[in-house]
């Protein structure tokens, strides 16, 4: 199905022909817009994608819950955006029965990312049985649209093709029990209420929490924040473009004004910047944004000279072991050999000055690299045997962590090193 839509997005970018958006009545800046437009909403359905999968099958190793509603979010806003192109590039009228399937889905978008919030901050790993209250709306309007679903395919067809040649049927005319306004209005007050409450747990959270700000703590607020703002951003801008919308249906503003063509362009901009934020905040994604301490639980939350007294007994045990060398270490394997929980592990390192475990652990390896080279290790090896030497799997990630840690290469670092007039360990 994408494959289709991305074929018909490539044929409406070179005849701009397929676009059923009233184009008669565009201007060639409105066509171009909306081009850009559907180019911006099919790249945030596959990053929306990308993110969901590079964090199901390879992030989320600790299968934390908000891991797994995060998963979920993304897969939910990527399905719900894509049937928004299936449309205005006519694909739906290969899938005429997949119409309006998408419309209870949008009904869980924000109620879902309230509950990943709310799993972020307080350590959550089930769903509370009171959170069944967020379905009400999503089950409302599937029982809604049954008799719309069960139509006659044929007839269902006619209607498919009637609303790609004008998009505004698709909320003008009534195909559930309820009148489509209803719907509209659903879907606008839907969202507002859910970022109010958003934004109270997040305030309240931070607002009473009391302790050192570490870098992952740091990260997950802003996160958060960052969040939760580009939600109040794409409502706003969606909220308007329905204004823009049935002001232009009433008559009040033509039909080729170019303010409902910014809006469109500017809800897609927002869209693709939330599909797009992890994969630009590399240090989150590779750390799963999470905070690795239950707020309400008393006896977990560890006092500051606790954790410098475990992470001092973890770092004595790496560097006796030398267990950082082992390229399959992971924090399960530490937990067992130590005898200390995973999660706890987790925890003492995220509020270090480190980012996460694998951060932690690749710089152990580059002070344990650096140590070989100023040993003169590569004048026998090669920096590939140095990497392999050091626990990495790859040159690349060896070159890659290196250059983070000292702002040179490997082979730079020996130059540098060997030929330093401070130097009395010359070859």
């Amino acid at each position: 199905m994408l494959i289709k839509l991305a074929l018909n997005l490539i044929a409406h970018a070179i005849t701009d022909v397929t676009i059923p958006e009233m184009v008669t009545t565009r201007t060639p800046l409105s066509k171009s817009i909306l081009m850009l437009k559907d180019l911006l909403q099919f790249t945030g359905v596959l990053f929306c994608l990308f993110t969901a999968f590079l964090i199901h099958f390879r992030l989320n190793k600790n299968n934390s819950f908000s891991g797994h509603l995060l998963t979920a979010l993304l897969f939910l806003i990527a399905f719900c955006n894509s049937f928004h192109l299936f449309i205005v590039l006519g694909t739906i009228n290969y899938f005429p029965f997949l119409y309006k399937i998408q419309v209870p889905f949008l009904f869980l978008v924000f109620p879902l990312t309230y509950l990943y919030v709310r799993a972020l901050l307080n350590g959550e790993s089930s769903f509370r049985k009171t959170d069944m209250v967020h379905l009400i709306p999503f089950l409302l309007f599937t029982i809604n649209y049954l008799p719309f679903y069960l139509m006659n395919l044929e007839d269902k067809s006619q209607l498919v093709l009637e609303v790609t040649k004008d998009f505004s049927k698709s909320y003008l005319d009534q195909e559930g029990l309820l009148p489509e306004w209803v719907n509209m209005v659903c879907r606008l007050l839907s969202p507002i209420v859910y970022l109010i409450m958003q934004w109270r747990l997040i305030l309240s959270f931070f607002k009473n929490i009391q302790r050192p700000a570490s870098k992952q703590f740091v990260l997950v607020k802003k996160w958060v924040y960052d969040l939760t703002t580009i939600q109040v951003v794409y409502t706003v801008l969606i909220v308007l473009l329905h204004l823009s919308n049935r002001l232009m249906i009433n008559g009040f503003i033509s039909k080729a004004h170019i303010s409902e063509t910014v809006l469109s362009l500017l809800v897609c901009i927002s869209f693709l910047f939330i599909s797009c934020y992890l994969l630009w905040n590399p240090r989150l994604l590779i750390g799963l944004p999470h905070l690795s301490f239950n707020n309400q639980d008393a006896s977990y939350h560890c006092s500051i000279q606790d954790n410098e007294s475990l992470f001092y007994e973890l770092e004595n045990y790496l560097n006796k072991t030398k267990c950082f060398l082992n390229p399959n270490l992971k924090v399960d394997t530490l937990s067992r050999a130590m005898d200390m929980p995973a999660r706890r592990i987790s925890q003492i390192i995220s509020e270090s000055s480190y980012n996460n475990f694998n951060d932690y652990i690749n710089q152990m390896r580059i002070t344990y690299a650096v140590k070989k080279i100023e040993n003169n290790y590569l004048s026998t090896y090669s920096v590939e045997a140095l990497s392999h030497t050091c626990g990495f799997n790859s040159k690349n990630a060896f070159y890659r962590a290196f250059k983070k840690a000292h702002n040179c290469t490997p082979g730079q670092y020996c130059t540098n090193y060997f030929n330093s007039p401070n130097n009395t360990n010359k070859p």
